[in-house]
Parts: structure tokens; C-alpha cells; sequence
């Protein structure tokens, strides 16, 4: 299976790639592949808060639902790469992300 936004040159990863560089991108769309666990090219609520507490974030089910809230920018109920790739690149990991977003602290 192709890794997310592979052969794709969106403006979403043309910036993050710019301002992070070409393996943050490509470790992102590798811990994107990880937590994907259907393979359906979506995140579900669920399978963000599994890889979250598999980086050791352990959330309730409120707190997993307003990570999952302000990831899911498009309020589809899933998250998409680019939607992840915005969600982890002010903060350069996922856990930081979430942690962000929960506490407004990195």
C-alpha cells in the first residue's frame, strides 16, 4: 500500500515540507501509515487514540474526542493526512499535538 499523500504535491505538504524538511514529512507519513490500522487512508477517533496511547498519551474519551475535534478540521469524523500533517506540524510530534491541544502547553 502507498504511503499517505504519496506522488501527491499538495500545498499542505509543500509548506510543512519547506518549513520542516523532507524527513519529517516522510516520518509523519510513516506514523500516519502506523496508526491506520484498516489501511483506509483515514484516521478514525479511535485509531487516534490508540496511537496516542501507544506514544504513552493516555486519554479519556472526552479528552480523545477533542483532540480528535481539532485535528478533524473538516468535522468529516475523520482525519485525512494533510488534516494530521496540520494537526503535528506546529508541534513536531503527535503527542505534543494532542498535548496541545488539550492543555494548550506543549
Amino acid at each position: 500500500a502507498l504511503l499517505p499523500g504519496s506522488g501527491r504535491n499538495n500545498k499542505i505538504e509543500k509548506k510543512w515540507r519547506e518549513s520542516r524538511g523532507d524527513d519529517f514529512i516522510e516520518e509523519t507519513k510513516q506514523s500516519f501509515y502506523l496508526m491506520d490500522t484498516n489501511r483506509d487512508g483515514v484516521l478514525s477517533r479511535k485509531e487516534l487514540r490508540i496511537a496516542l496511547y501507544s506514544y504513552g498519551v493516555k486519554l479519556s474519551e472526552e479528552e480523545s474526542g477533542v483532540v480528535a475535534g481539532v485535528a478533524d478540521t473538516d468535522s468529516s469524523g475523520e482525519i485525512d493526512f494533510d488534516e494530521f500533517l496540520e494537526f503535528v506540524g506546529p508541534e513536531g510530534s503527535t503527542d505534543k499535538a494532542a498535548k496541545q491541544s488539550l492543555l494548550g502547553v506543549s
